[in-house]
């Protein structure tokens, strides 16, 4: 192509160039579009960041744990007025943000307050153990009911479907060694009176439905699903798991702790990778049963 020929079409070019803005601007101004425009980026602007999320749910976080301690090793009465002033936060928190992903994970942070308020309310000391356990698991699954329907969460989001049996009977089988493990750290006592069949079956069952199917729906398929949402995979796992432990401070030990949350970490990426919790609630199941029904008579 000629040099001459070559210009004049760069100028064409840049003539339609110049056409095609002043119609965008005549059509932005007349309709207001630029309004809309402006409107859109403020909105977007007033939306916290990531980083101010991960400080206000660690902050929550914070709390819990504080409540905890304090209901502990101080008073009862102080932790009940905490654990409810967290859940009243909470309550206008999730209500009052447009950020509907960071609202449905501070609501599902609610269960949390609120099951140690239903601990505190429960006589535990005339109760048989085993009856604290059933009463927080029916908390706990009405709890996940509750918040399932008001995030409308199919099914299969929270993990509640199969996935690939050999991988998740894998999953499940962790839990002899884990429980094992725990009660090598802990060594606490059983929470049946007799090391008998009918006994243990009967433990077993409740400790599946308690620390497994309640436990994994709430804060694997529940928490840590809301909270990848917000915060990605990675920071999502890490802060699911750091919320599971925060519930383990009763046993005052800080090797397990440390035990729960590589337990927690391993069990949000089992999740992660299945979408399934069934592998993660009968390892759970598994575990506490081994921790509180077997090992104890076999080994104390």
């Amino acid at each position: 192509m000629e040099e001459p020929e070559a210009f004049k079409l760069l100028e064409m070019a840049r003539d339609s160039y110049k056409k095609v803005g002043t119609i965008f601007n005549r059509v932005k101004a007349e309709s207001g579009a630029g309004k809309h425009i402006q409107t859109i980026q403020r909105e977007r602007s007033s939306f916290p960041s990531f980083w101010d999320n991960m400080i206000m749910v660690l902050v929550y976080l914070a709390a819990l744990i504080t409540a905890e301690m304090v209901t502990a090793g101080w008073s009862m009465e102080l932790g009940f007025v905490m654990y409810t002033g967290i859940l009243l936060a909470l309550l206008f928190h999730a209500s009052l943000i447009r950020d509907e992903k960071f609202s449905y994970l501070l609501m599902s942070m609610m269960a949390l307050p609120v099951l140690g308020m239903v601990g505190l309310s429960l006589p535990i000391k005339v109760q048989d153990p085993l009856i604290w356990f059933l009463a927080s698991a029916v908390f706990l699954l009405g709890a996940s009911y509750a918040i399932i329907k008001v995030q409308e969460l199919r099914p299969e989001e929270v993990g509640l479907k199969l996935g690939n049996p050999k991988v998740q009977i894998l999953i499940a089988l962790s839990g002899v060694l884990l429980g094992g493990v725990e009660y090598l750290i802990l060594k606490p006592a059983p929470l049946i009176s007799s090391f008998t069949l009918e006994w243990v079956l009967l433990g077993t069952s409740i400790l599946l439905i308690s620390s497994g199917l309640a436990e994994e729906l709430l804060f694997r398929g529940i928490i840590q699903g809301n909270a990848e949402k917000v915060f990605g995979n990675a920071y999502g796992l890490l802060f699911a798991a750091l919320v599971f432990t925060a519930m383990h401070l009763v046993w005052n030990s800080i090797l397990d702790l440390v035990f729960v949350f590589a337990v927690a970490v391993f069990y949000g990426y089992a999740f992660q990778k299945t979408r399934s919790i069934s592998g993660v609630t009968f390892s759970h199941g598994i575990a506490n049963t081994f921790l509180f029904l077997v090992l104890p008579f076999l080994l104390g």
